[in-house]
């Protein structure tokens, strides 16, 4: 395999295209006062509402401490509300606000209008291969990741 250097090294187009995406996305959700880890939460909720802090975790695969620092950001914001659970009371049941769930349809499409953006010009067997080789690198990354932690 040839090795490849410079700007057309493919993790260093990755990278950049992960932060051309992200300050594109960051733009697109200021109008919604909302951070970009929060929509995936939010569409989590609206899929499945009265989820556990617990579950919204672990689902999400972030830290308890992160999630509660968004719930509360998004509860002052006034798109989530906590409610305790009848059964245990150790429990906080999470669910959309009225703005919340008007948010979220919204934020679908702006989040929609970024992809077509990206994939303007593509055809949908290219995004097809695009798609299978990307899954292919996370999955190199990830073994690669794995293994080590395990030696």
């Amino acid at each position: 395999m040839r090795k490849r250097h410079g700007p057309d090294h493919v993790t260093r187009m990755i990278r950049h295209l992960q932060r051309v995406h992200q300050h594109e996305m960051n733009r697109l959700l200021q109008q919604y006062d909302i951070y970009p880890g929060q929509p995936p939460l939010m569409f989590t909720l609206d899929r499945e509402p009265g989820r556990s802090q617990a579950e919204l975790a672990r689902e999400l695969d972030i830290k308890p401490a992160t999630l509660t620092i968004m719930l509360n950001r998004m509860e002052k914001n006034g798109y989530v509300r906590r409610e305790t659970d009848s059964q245990d009371q150790r429990v906080s049941r999470i669910y959309l606000t009225d703005k919340g769930q008007a948010a979220v349809g919204e934020i679908r499409e702006s989040l929609q209008t970024l992809e077509n953006r990206a994939m303007d010009g593509f055809s949908d067997d290219e995004v097809l291969l695009l798609k299978g080789m990307l899954a292919r690198i996370r999955d190199n990354m990830k073994s690669r990741s794995e293994d080590e932690q395990t030696t």
